[in-house]
């Protein structure tokens, strides 16, 4: 399931996970965990990186 205002970048990878709401995905991320705090992930697997502004 992917929540309310979540943006995915181009060519990111989401394997069959749940994504809360305020999430954005980068470009070309691989996302293999749930994503259960929102902020801004990217890199292969998928990291937090900072919280969403």
């Amino acid at each position: 399931m992917i929540g309310s205002n979540v943006s995915i970048g181009s060519n990111a990878t989401i394997m069959p996970v749940s994504i809360c709401d305020n999430v954005v995905i980068g470009a070309g991320a691989v996302v293999v965990k749930d994503i259960v705090e929102p902020g801004v992930y990217a890199g292969n697997p998928a990291k937090f990186i900072r919280s969403h502004a």
